[in-house]
């Protein structure tokens, strides 16, 4: 039964009641059509709903603010349908650029094509299904039916193309790559001389050096390999600052997926962890399968709080290779400093890409004096955790979100040495 339905009853019941009480045939006249209406869902022949529902997603693995589009194919396997409305369920934070829902006839054996586009931000979604309601041209009843037609839709992060950024592990792999491996040989970084032994190409002599010792001498070139790259992505509530829409943790996102796609490219072995509510690990691995693996996790990473996690200090050290660079994405506390010189104690390299919190809270709070003075409190509490950092050997990264991540890298890391 319908809204409409139930209206009609009470003026029926009201004309009714009213016409007894007072013993007015009129009221008793003017209750008769109403009746009619009330008893007329009860004396339909139900037609059955008989539907196959078919779905596509293209693409259904896209990058974020990038436009997928829906079809659903609906053929009613059943008698007629006069009154139908077809309407597809949507996931929550889905945004559609046309219609997703059909209203009017549908005859036996007859096709309908739903077709829209939609926009999401990253995450994953599943589609439902399809509702089809089937009622009279009056609206006095109605049947629903819900057919189930299932598909995910996965939307990646966004991220940005960086440039050169060095790293310098103790450790690398056998593979050639663009780390400098500590180790002499087929390279174009200068590395050392020694004395020129029979098979040496005569390209790499040092004809200065042997000039002024009477000697040959051979230039030596560091090897250029591969390296192990972890990244570490900050999960947690505690850190998180948002501002309306704005949330300092999509930026952290953002930055992770962008240093993954650079690492990657370049050769390296890159492992994944998120560190929040729970712990997303994806094992180190290579190429175009890995990429698509730790964007998989980045598009599902979610902030969230757990007693064992709250603090940084229980960070499963194990899980990385020994006297690997690790890469830590995260707004910092100054709680956190300890572990991080601890770690680069281990004999890790540490690079910290921080997302400013100062700055991106700044423009949430009024420029009064209060706010002043509360932001150069923090600012200075932050500086001062930064710089116990940098002074243990852990290269740190400071940048502010409303510029592009890869001037904050360049201007941070130019210069660097071992």
């Amino acid at each position: 039964m319908t809204k409409a339905w139930f209206l009609i009853t009470v003026l029926f019941t009201t004309l009714f009641c009213a016409g007894l009480v007072f013993v007015n045939a009129t009221l008793l006249a003017l209750a008769l059509p109403y009746l009619l209406f009330v008893l007329l869902p009860f004396q339909r022949n139900p037609l059955p709903i008989r539907c196959q529902v078919e779905r596509r997603l293209e693409p259904d693995y896209l990058d974020e603010n990038t436009a997928s589009r829906v079809t659903v194919v609906v053929t009613n396997e059943g008698p007629t349908l006069e009154n139908v409305h077809l309407k597809d369920l949507l996931p929550a934070g889905l945004k559609t650029e046309s219609q997703s829902e059909y209203r009017g006839t549908f005859l036996a054996g007859q096709s309908r094509t739903v077709q829209y586009n939609v926009r999401a931000g990253r995450g994953k979604y599943r589609f439902p299904g399809l509702s089809i309601t089937h009622g009279n041209l009056l609206g006095m009843w109605q049947e629903e039916r819900f057919f189930p037609a299932g598909q995910g839709l996965t939307v990646l992060p966004a991220f940005e193309r960086l440039e050169k950024i060095k790293i310098f592990p103790y450790r690398t792999r056998a593979g050639a790559g663009i780390v400098r491996s500590r180790n002499s040989g087929t390279g174009v970084e200068f590395f050392g001389t020694r004395a020129y032994v029979q098979g040496d190409p005569l390209r790499c002599l040092n004809w200065k050096a042997g000039a002024r010792w009477d000697l040959l001498v051979t230039n030596l070139f560091e090897q250029e390999r591969a390296a192990d790259i972890s990244l570490i992505l900050d999960a947690r509530s505690i850190v998180e600052v948002k501002s309306g829409a704005a949330s300092l943790f999509e930026h952290s996102v953002a930055a992770a997926a962008s240093l993954a796609d650079y690492f990657l490219c370049k050769g390296n072995r890159v492992g994944f962890l998120a560190y929040g509510r729970v712990l997303e690990w994806v094992l180190p691995g290579y190429g175009k399968q890995q990429r698509a693996r730790i964007m998989d996790s980045l598009a599902q990473a979610e902030l969230g709080d757990h007693m064992a996690f709250k603090e940084l200090r229980n960070l499963p050290i194990r899980l990385f290779p020994s006297e690997s660079q690790l890469v830590f994405i995260s707004p910092l506390r100054p709680q956190d400093v300890f572990l991080l010189r601890y770690v680069r104690a281990l004999g890790y390299q540490v690079l910290i890409v921080s997302p400013d919190p100062v700055t991106f809270e700044k423009s949430m709070l009024p420029q009064n004096e209060c706010a002043q003075l509360a932001e150069r409190i923090v600012r200075l509490e932050r500086d001062n955790a930064l710089r116990k950092l940098r002074r243990s050997g852990v290269r740190v990264v400071e940048w502010d979100v409303t510029r592009p991540l890869w001037i904050s890298i360049k201007s941070a890391l130019t210069g660097d040495r071992r």
